[in-house]
């Protein structure tokens, strides 16, 4: 990943900020070097449905690379920093550097893995289930060193489930005290 780096473009932005809208014609691949980024869709009625949360090392771009248009709106949450590769750069470290290709298909196809165990779940846990395999899954990869910073309408877009739905979800977790919610971020006990 070393030569990626080198030869990618970094751009840092601000909590918040759109890093590519749906339909962006400017097709390229990015890798988040820091922080993270909330990928989604906006739907008619302006509302935000968050798909995936992409922390340091993931990358997000290369649907928009296939279908020469983005299919996601791209956010950033926190400062964040990423290394953007052009379609033309990442074609050439594809055939040149196969480790980058190889990393980069284990980046998707764990990626496909988690989706697919996303909607298995969906089909065959309660919720309160789901959201503490969510929160066991991610505690500790990024900065709540025991738990997930989130907050409960982000697990309840990734979910596809009310963010009342998540509250109950919470309170039971917290009950059996395997969670502890507090102020933007959850902290998972006995992991």
């Amino acid at each position: 990943f070393r030569e990626a780096c080198r030869r990618a473009e970094r751009t840092a932005f601000s909590d918040g900020e759109t890093l590519q809208m749906r339909g962006d014609k400017t097709v390229r691949l990015c890798l988040v070097a820091s922080g993270a980024v909330r990928l989604g869709r906006y739907q008619h009625d302006g509302s935000f449905t968050m798909i995936s949360m992409i922390g340091t090392g993931g990358h997000f771009g290369e649907v928009g690379l296939q279908r020469k248009a983005q299919t996601h709106d791209a956010h950033a949450v926190g400062p964040t920093e990423i290394d953007v590769l052009s379609a033309a750069v990442l074609e050439d470290l594809l055939r040149q550097q196969p480790g980058f290709a190889m990393g980069l298909w284990r980046c998707t196809t764990a990626r496909l893995n988690a989706l697919i165990e996303l909607y298995e779940d969906a089909r065959t846990l309660s919720i309160p289930q789901r959201v503490a395999k969510v929160l066991y899954v991610h505690a500790g990869r990024g900065s709540v060193p025991e738990g997930v910073a989130c907050i409960q309408r982000d697990l309840a877009a990734l979910l596809g489930v009310t963010q009342v739905s998540i509250g109950a979800a919470l309170k039971e977790l917290e009950a059996a005290n395997l969670a502890v919610p507090g102020y933007r971020c959850v902290r998972v006990k006995n992991k």
